[in-house]
């Protein structure tokens, strides 16, 4: 029998996820003889491979591979999908990340889109789940970013993709050459994404409970910073008008302090039609995917929003390097 789907999960030191991670891959609403779940072990150097191959021991749409060797001039997380790919059997190919749950339908929401023969890469979407104010402001962060690129997407502006929520048409995949044809890069599912819309593929992006995948927060501050440095490499690699819509969001504060010393009621107005537009904008974000816990969050977000903006320009231009699942990356 055909299958629809093959599920990519790259993993590495995921000891204290990786199980969930399956877990939620199994209580998928989908016929299991319809799928395939391909996960590569990336030498991980604690209990990975061990609970990994334990849990799929009587689970024959489970495949554990053992990632050792390089393709291309891939490395990390693009080097293993690359070669979990070239098992896949699945029509399109389905991403999640090793700390993500996936919600049951996701199968069924992510291959709708696909009954449009021109998509190419479909993006989902995640929220954090988190318990202290700075995971708090990280899960809305993470709702306004995507809700922003859904924005873009529907009026056909290529963004980017979210590798931890994401489909590919394998027809779309294979025009690129698979991530082993493509330059390495630390933000491997944009330039999947890139490529793919440069060969006239459509996109798309759902932001729906339906998709809905659980991912956690960044533990710490070092991680956080980390994180946006590899953002920021994306980012900085967008067309112009993005990098002068940062630019804005940047200077915003700044140049408001400069109106209000001349004109201080239109600051106040300015101020406030930005923040108003914007809270209306997370409101309708936390009513759709019923994250009211968030809502005490909606004013300390805006010092967080521009705050991180400065900060995760000033970390990028330090001279320090990347630290990705216990790896340096230039």
């Amino acid at each position: 029998m055909s299958i629809d789907a093959s599920i990519l999960i790259a993993a590495r030191n995921e000891e204290a996820t990786i199980l969930r991670c399956l877990e939620a891959v199994e209580r998928l609403h989908y016929p299991k003889e319809r799928y395939e779940v391909l996960i590569g072990n990336d030498q991980s150097e604690d209990q990975t491979g061990p609970l990994i191959a334990h849990f799929i021991r009587d689970k024959p749409h489970f495949q554990l591979f053992t990632i050792t060797e390089r393709v291309g001039k891939q490395a990390g997380k693009a080097n293993v999908l690359a070669q979990l790919a070239r098992h896949a059997r699945g029509p399109v190919l389905l991403f999640t990340d090793a700390d993500c749950e996936v919600p049951p339908d996701w199968i069924q929401g992510m291959l709708k889109p696909f009954q449009d023969e021109k998509t190419g890469i479909l993006t989902g979407c995640t929220q954090i789940i988190g318990q202290s104010i700075f995971e708090k402001l990280q899960a809305v962060d993470w709702f306004y970013g995507q809700y922003l690129i859904k924005q873009l997407t529907d009026l056909n502006i290529p963004v980017t993709a979210m590798g931890n929520n994401m489909a590919v048409r394998r027809t779309a995949y294979d025009a690129v050459g698979g991530y082993e044809r493509l330059p390495f890069s630390i933000v491997e599912d944009y330039q999947l994404f890139t490529e793919i819309v440069r060969r006239r593929f459509s996109f798309a992006q759902r932001f729906e409970p339906t998709v809905l995948a659980n991912t956690l927060p960044l533990p710490t501050i070092r991680s956080w910073l980390h994180q946006r440095k590899r953002w920021m490499t994306g980012a900085l690699q967008l067309p112009v008008y993005f990098i002068l819509l940062f630019a804005l969001q940047l200077l915003f504060y700044p140049a408001l302090i400069l109106l209000a010393l001349w004109h201080p009621v239109a600051a106040a107005i300015l101020w406030g039609v930005k923040f108003g537009v914007q809270s209306a904008q997370l409101l309708w974000i936390l009513n759709r995917f019923r994250r009211w816990d968030l809502l005490p969050y909606l004013i300390s977000y805006e010092i967080y929003l521009h705050l991180g903006y400065f900060v995760s320009l000033v970390y990028y231009l330090l001279p320090t390097q990347v630290v990705w699942k216990g790896r340096t990356y230039s």
